[in-house]
């Protein structure tokens, strides 16, 4: 992330470069380097015109590209690792536990289907796993945050459990029902993750499922729509997205922090890629409230 900046910078001056390129091939019109008006701009290529249309052409042309790339930072997700377990036992407060959260990362090529990744099972089916949770996806950009307010460095792969870390990840943007191809394989968002007791355990913290969970940044469980094969370094590529959907960050701001949101709960139930466990909870949840609309 050291130069992240640099590489942006100079990927977006690319793509504004190419396609202003293009306009002026699709409408006849020479590039030339008379801009007319700024110096800058004369370096950057614009169209041959009178100074006023190239400039606004220009501005026209950067305005679309920035929303473009702002908006999908998806176009450079990529997998850190891969993390998978089988069950273990464990040993808490001298109780014997079985859990799969002690994932850790595997090299080369791995294989997924609609039930997971090959050499990964959960512990708890009830909780984990299952079609609509067959891949746990989260960002290593929040491992920072984690070591913040943890008071320790994180940085081993598999932190909070996830079979695939990923660079960055960002909940604000990924909407439930969007679909990435990875690898040979097509993911789909299906829900955030819920966190049960023992991502506690895991991160020796009574206090850090709270934390996590009205923190928002709880990634993504994924349905496997087509079936493959992945390896880190593979990147996620937006292939579909629901547009009227709501984001991974508006799920998890229902389910822990604006739990008396009569409307966003609606408008949850109405999504058709969200998972029923999720709607079943907000049912339930509007019940209690005394809207039996949705029910």
């Amino acid at each position: 992330y050291l130069h992240s900046d640099i590489l942006i910078s100079t990927f977006l001056k690319i793509i504004r470069i190419k396609i202003i390129r293009t306009i002026a091939a699709i409408n006849n019109l020479p590039v030339t380097r008379i801009s007319g008006v700024y110096a800058s701009r004369a370096n950057l290529l614009s169209v041959n015109a009178p100074p006023q249309i190239a400039d606004n052409n220009n501005n026209k042309i950067q305005f679309i590209v920035y929303a473009f790339i702002l908006s999908y930072p998806f176009l450079i997700m990529k997998i850190l690792s891969i993390n998978v377990s089988e069950p273990k036992k464990i040993v808490f407060n001298g109780k014997e536990l079985i859990t799969s959260i002690y994932k850790k990362p595997i090299n080369g090529s791995v294989d997924v289907s609609d039930v997971g990744i090959s050499g990964d099972r959960q512990a708890d089916m009830k909780v984990h796993g299952g079609y609509d949770k067959a891949v746990y996806a989260y960002s290593y950009k929040h491992y920072k945050r984690w070591s913040d307010e943890m008071g320790q460095e994180y940085s081993e792969y598999g932190l909070v459990g996830e079979n695939l870390t990923i660079d960055d990840f960002d909940e604000k943007s990924v909407k439930i029902g969007d679909e990435f191809e990875v690898g040979s394989c097509i993911l789909q968002v299906s829900q955030p993750r819920i966190p049960c007791f023992k991502i506690g355990i895991k991160m020796n913290s009574r206090e850090f499922p709270k934390k996590f969970s009205t923190s928002g940044l709880l990634g993504s469980y994924l349905r496997v729509i087509r079936n493959g094969s992945i390896q880190s370094g593979d990147e996620l590529k937006l292939i579909k997205t629901e547009e009227n959907s709501l984001s991974l960050f508006d799920i998890a701001s229902i389910l822990f922090k604006d739990i008396n949101n009569i409307e966003k709960m609606k408008a949850a139930l109405d999504l058709k890629y969200l998972t029923e466990e999720i709607k079943e909870r907000f049912r339930e949840r509007l019940m209690k409230l005394g809207d039996f609309d949705s029910l």
